[in-house]
């Protein structure tokens, strides 16, 4: 085949492998996307109620908003969503909607519902007010979570908290229904309400883990950790044991930046607690500990041979110079014995010697 196709086949080859690479690339990611926008969708879809029956409830027959048309009962509807998980403060961060249906709806328009009577709110330890006539916007609370961090990632919490809510002058007991989803940031929800024979009280329990793709990113970045480490420990292990090998600068440039680098990669471990965890008591500290010696062996290994080249040296000019006096005096005795030998020799012929030039 000449070279000219050759070349082309070649290059064709390569394009080939170019356009697939970037496919599978560009696939992927397009995959990855839809995958959590549907997961996403789900999860809001997933939610848990409070409603236990409607024969404590009040049916209404007046007009009444149109988001509760398919729910003509006196109710106040509250909609938990868990929005965020703050473990430095050990806090969830909830937000938290209100729909009033029924009679305690006064007028409402095509932006809200204002309430025919003031109204109280606690959730957990958050008391929130509402007075006659105003829209109950949407408000956000801190509900404390228990929970240990130390064993990132395969760490767990929960959190239990009532809502209850109050209305009228005599603050009687507010009918609710509570509505809990959420999905937060890296964590997986169990969410759970239970509601009292009445509908006026209700229980929330959560229940979280980190996520799948949380796990295996935080593990693949602890097991990455772990190989840049030993291969540090294998490379100063090789400048001692491979005949005729001593340290490199680069080599020293290679140890003493991961040393320094190795507490950037540990903080990008998704949602990662401060460094104290066990994570960092089983890779963190290893591999810093490993780097450090590592990084020790490269100067050790530095200072031997500069010892060593400045022995070879001194050894080096000793034996130049025994060679230099050892062929002066070798010279210099030649140079006699020829002397000695041509006085001889003019000696027995009744000369006087001359000199040779």
């Amino acid at each position: 085949m000449p070279p000219k196709w050759m070349n082309l086949r070649r290059l064709s080859g390569h394009t080939l492998f170019v356009v697939l690479f970037a496919t599978a690339i560009i696939g992927s990611l397009v995959g990855i996307k839809i995958g959590s926008q549907e997961k996403t969708a789900t999860n809001r879809r997933k939610f848990s109620s409070s409603f236990v029956d409607n024969n404590s409830l009040k049916t209404s027959t007046g007009t009444t908003p149109p988001v509760c048309a398919d729910q003509r009962l006196d109710v106040v509807n509250i909609v938990v969503e868990v929005y965020n998980v703050n473990y430095a403060a050990s806090q969830l961060q909830v937000s938290n909607s209100f729909l009033p249906c029924g009679s305690f709806v006064s007028r409402f328009d095509s932006f809200g519902s204002f309430i025919s009577t003031n109204m109280g709110i606690s959730i957990d330890s958050t008391a929130i007010q509402f007075a006659s006539g105003q829209a109950m916007t949407n408000k956000t609370t801190n509900v404390y979570i228990e929970g240990d961090a130390n064993n990132y990632p395969l760490d767990t919490f929960s959190v239990s908290f009532n809502v209850r809510g109050t209305f009228g002058g005599d603050s009687n007991p507010l009918p609710i229904i509570v509505y809990a989803f959420g999905q937060p940031l890296g964590y997986t929800l169990q969410l759970q309400v239970i509601g009292n024979s009445d509908n006026t009280a209700a229980n929330v329990i959560v229940t979280a883990s980190r996520n799948p793709t949380t796990i295996a990113f935080a593990l693949a970045i602890m097991l990455l950790m772990w190989i840049m480490s030993l291969l540090a420990i294998a490379l100063a292990y090789a400048v001692w044991t491979v005949p005729g090998k001593k340290v490199e600068l680069p080599f020293i440039i290679f140890t003493v930046a991961l040393l320094f680098a190795m507490p950037t990669v540990r903080t990008a471990m998704p949602n990662a607690p401060p460094i104290g965890v066990l994570a960092d008591q089983m890779v963190t500290g290893w591999a810093m500990m490993l780097l450090s010696l590592a990084v020790i062996s490269h100067f050790v290994n530095l200072l031997y041979h500069i010892y060593k080249d400045a022995k070879a040296a001194e050894r080096e000019a000793s034996q130049t110079g025994q060679s230099s006096s050892y062929m002066t005096g070798k010279v210099e005795d030649e140079a006699a014995a020829i002397a000695r030998s041509e006085y001889m020799h003019y000696a027995t012929r009744g000369e006087e010697p001359r000199l040779r030039l």
